[in-house]
């Protein structure tokens, strides 16, 4: 199977007026459709800027990156059809306080120009997934913080992406919230079968919700491993008890080198 997502040999130099700042440095990654992959690793490592070139924000100084067998480098745009199949979720939702739920969900399909009932029903349909049907009509200042988190995610799906890149999603939200938000996730990525990169700090939270999880080291940027989780069957929150779930967090936290990733800024 070709993979849908494919990185090759990717560098990334910024530039400044002292020295120049090497963030990547050949770094491989392949991504197949509908698969569910994590990226770990200490701050500095370049999990941002890799979603951030995967979705054209930023150009590579070096290699390619390949969607869909189409080839973005530091010297081709990508087109506006190409835009459409990726979603972007980050870390807060920054949701438009003038504007309701439903019309916050609605503003990414304005800008793509695709108002059509099609669009329409799949923004109810993804309220209705959340558990927030009711919540269309009301602003963002009436909602709590976990639920504005939720909207923010499903603001990242509304044009029905192919593939789904999140950064950093759910760090800002406590323990509780950030677990249950978790499972949704699961049974959003369940129902859609979307490839998703899932860049986080958190270990658990990679092992809870990959298939593989990339291990980067920093200074400069580059994948250190790449490791399989193999669970079979749904996951739930009662895996987070289990011995082999507590043997993938060791081995995930023993490749970075035992760094606390919570902890670092």
């Amino acid at each position: 199977m070709e993979p849908k997502i494919k990185i090759e040999h990717l560098g990334k130099v910024f530039s400044t007026r002292k020295k120049d700042i090497v963030a990547l440095d050949d770094v491989n990654m392949q991504f197949a459709p509908g698969e569910f992959v994590s990226i770990v690793g200490p701050s500095g490592c370049g999990k941002s800027t890799i979603i951030r070139m995967v979705d054209d924000i930023i150009k590579p100084t070096s290699g390619k990156i390949t969607v869909d067998n189409v080839i973005y480098d530091n010297q081709v745009p990508i087109t506006k059809e190409q835009i459409k199949k990726l979603g972007f979720i980050f870390q807060l939702p920054n949701l438009y306080p003038w504007l309701t739920i439903r019309e916050n969900l609605q503003l990414p399909l304005k800008v793509y120009g695709m108002m059509d009932q099609e669009y329409m029903d799949y923004v109810e349909e993804l309220l209705d997934m959340i558990g927030l049907s009711d919540c269309g009509d009301v602003y963002p200042s009436e909602i709590s913080g976990g639920m504005a988190q939720r909207i923010g995610v499903i603001r990242g799906m509304v044009h029905k992406p192919e593939m789904l890149m999140m950064d950093e999603p759910f760090g800002a939200l406590d323990d509780e919230t950030r677990e249950h938000l978790n499972i949704e996730m699961l049974n959003i990525w369940e129902k859609t079968k979307m490839t998703i990169i899932f860049i986080t700090h958190n270990v658990s939270e990679a092992v809870l919700l990959s298939q593989r999880i990339y291990v980067m080291q920093s200074h400069p940027g580059k994948v250190k491993a790449e490791v399989t989780i193999p669970f079979e069957g749904e996951r739930t929150l009662e895996l987070l008890g289990k011995p082999e779930f507590g043997h993938y967090c060791r081995k995930i936290e023993d490749l970075i080198g035992k760094i606390d990733l919570n902890d670092v800024v």
